[in-house]
């Protein structure tokens, strides 16, 4: 029988699954609007203080859980909520063009971020004070 993942990994898998949600529901609020329909703005706009949120709470998860995460899949979680901030920016200051590019990028990152988080083991234990967590079976 399968054995869950540590509870660590499954926390990490979450915030990266909805934050990868979040961004593409906002890539999905952003096509409506260049499609033509221009009605979709105000959820774009709402969805975007949405994904920040969802960005912050995410990025908080992977600092607590740090070691367990490693530190690519770290950097990368707050990586993307500064992108998304500055995306905020671009969005409000009229850049379109850009905002569209960083919105590629964005949702770039998070799908990086998921798939390195899904793929990512558990750190073992160097046995020394502060070292990784200690993985048990």
């Amino acid at each position: 029988m399968p054995t869950l993942p540590h509870p660590h990994l499954i926390a990490l898998r979450l915030a990266a699954t909805v934050l990868l949600s979040a961004v593409i529901g906002q890539a999905g609020w952003a096509a409506a609007m260049l499609g033509g329909e221009s009605r979709y703005a105000r959820f774009h706009e709402v969805g975007a203080w949405v994904t920040l949120t969802v960005a912050v709470l995410s990025a908080l998860t992977y600092v607590l859980l740090r070691r367990s995460a490693g530190p690519v899949n770290l950097w990368l979680a707050v990586g993307l909520t500064v992108a998304i901030a500055v995306q905020i920016s671009l969005g409000e200051t009229g850049q379109r063009a850009l905002h569209i590019f960083v919105g590629v990028l964005i949702a770039m990152l998070a799908t990086a971020l998921t798939s390195w988080t899904y793929r990512h083991k558990m750190p073992e234990t160097d046995g020394t004070a502060g070292g990784p967590i200690e993985v048990r079976s």
